[in-house]
């Protein structure tokens, strides 16, 4: 962990790693710090990074139609990864075999200079302030940085209260909507941002 440092940390199946394994990245993943403590000290190691996982969706990996696991199997599989790590994932996603009759999406080269705008768009709006990058801002801040009122304040409580959402899944969709609108070069959060954003953290299970 404390090698992704500033950068991108990928775990290919995720549900395969030990349990004790999978609960020690919580820590860093909420403080961005690694704590290692001995008789002798305690030494602390940086580690904030960007965490990226997959994993199957039962122990066989084959597709619902295919797949040979029992009920139990499959209950057992996905209790592995635990409601309060899921929680540290801003972004859940379940990946289906593409569709042969859908297109092509865009290049890369259009992809990242999309991206590269949202960064510059963040350096500027963060100027001066501890954090850089939405995904950094502390929740007490995210008034500021993610402003809602009207539609938009009434369009958050109702996706918070019917997706269950805790503080952590409710500041998680503010900071993802204001990104997706910096991805498409709009200066506010609308609704369809957050409605998005709702729906790109799907449940586990």
């Amino acid at each position: 962990m404390t090698l992704a440092h500033r950068g991108v940390l990928f775990c290919d199946e995720l549900g395969e790693f030990a349990p004790a394994t999978l609960d020690a990245l919580r820590q860093p993943l909420e403080e961005g710090t690694i704590r290692i403590a001995r008789q002798t000290g305690t030494v602390t190691f940086p580690a904030r990074f960007l965490l990226v996982a997959c994993s199957n969706p039962c122990p066989c990996g084959r597709d619902a139609r295919r797949c040979r696991c029992s009920d139990s199997a499959r209950f057992r599989y996905e209790r592995r990864l635990s409601d309060p790590l899921l929680d540290r994932f801003d972004l859940r996603l379940r990946v289906e075999p593409p569709d042969a009759h859908v297109g092509a999406g865009d290049d890369t080269a259009t992809t990242a200079g999309r991206v590269l705008a949202a960064v510059e768009a963040q350096t500027r709006r963060y100027s001066g302030l501890p954090w850089s990058r939405n995904g950094d801002v502390p929740a007490g801040a995210l008034d500021d940085a993610v402003p809602m009122e009207g539609d938009l304040l009434a369009t958050w409580r109702a996706l918070c209260e019917r997706r269950r959402l805790n503080g952590r899944g409710a500041a998680a969709i503010r900071r993802v909507a204001r990104t997706l609108a910096d991805l498409e070069g709009d200066s506010a959060v609308g609704p369809a941002h957050l409605l998005r954003a709702a729906d790109l953290r799907e449940p586990w299970s």
